[in-house]
């Protein structure tokens, strides 16, 4: 019985010292990824830190179609004209204009952070780019919906929402550069967004309210059939057509009160089913 032990604990005894290598290994494997691990969430919390103490957004600027991957300064927002208003209003109108642009391997690589590290874009210095989740294209605009020096074309930065065959995007009206009074409408109303489009990738910026269907989309028979006989109706949250009744659901009704929604319309299905 006791030969019995001793050869069993001798064969464990053996096993284990052949296995010692396979031990080890494993053993240098996990310590390893643990290590590795460990680094890897300390660089990830110090790169966090660092965006939030210098304030910028990853993003990329688009040069000859392609990204290139850096940070941007935080923009968007603004603070209120009275000394006691500590209120943060938003601020889109800024976006377009110049950025603040840093490359991705000088932010990450570079210990402190300088201003000259930099790089100011204006819309003439690239073809837009990207803050965020957000996109922004380089274009040219005037705004005709009031008289005034906006009417002037110019190269900006405007925010793209989709991309199709007609394009749309967000303009934002900016401030006056001297306010009184009611500043606080002022920034609300100017945080509102006029709907642009652009047909084709050549076509000129408009806003939507101004669309000509029948003229401008009559590349599209279908679409343009549609519109003169009134068949673009507002739809409601639903999708549903609004019970307007004979005289509401006009043609011209549809074209005064629901001038928005009815070139939406016309846009989505020109998109859909036209070359």
């Amino acid at each position: 019985m006791r030969i019995s032990v001793k050869v069993t604990n001798f064969v464990r005894i053996n096993t284990l010292y052949n296995n010692i290598p396979i031990l080890k290994t494993f053993i240098m494997k996990t310590l390893l990824f643990c290590l590795l691990f460990g680094l890897s969430a300390a660089a990830f919390c110090q790169l966090e830190e660092k965006i939030k103490k210098e304030g910028v957004v990853e993003g990329a600027i688009l040069i000859e179609g392609k990204e290139v991957p850096g940070y941007i300064r935080k923009t968007g927002t603004t603070v209120g004209l009275a000394p006691e208003d500590k209120t943060v209003y938003p601020a889109p109108w800024q976006f377009q204009s110049s950025i603040q642009f840093i490359l991705k391997e000088v932010f990450e690589n570079t210990e402190k952070i300088r201003n000259k590290l930099y790089h100011r874009y204006d819309a003439k210095d690239c073809e837009g780019y990207r803050y965020d989740t957000m996109l922004f294209e380089s274009v040219k605009y005037s705004d005709m919906s009031a008289v005034g020096m906006n009417m002037i074309p110019k190269k900006m930065f405007m925010r793209k929402i989709s991309s199709d065959k007609i394009s749309l995007f967000f303009y934002f009206d900016s401030p006056p550069a001297i306010l009184s009074g009611n500043y606080e409408r002022v920034y609300e109303e100017c945080a509102e967004p006029a709907l642009v489009y652009r047909v084709r990738k050549d076509g000129k910026l408009k806003r939507v309210n101004d669309l000509n269907i029948e003229k401008e989309l009559q590349d599209c028979p279908m679409v343009a059939e549609k519109q003169s006989k009134g068949e673009y109706k507002a739809l409601d949250t639903q999708g549903k057509k609004i019970p307007l009744g004979k005289f509401l659901g006009s043609k011209l009704i549809n074209n005064t009160t629901f001038r928005t929604d009815v070139r939406l319309l016309a846009i989505d299905d020109y998109n859909k089913n036209c070359n």
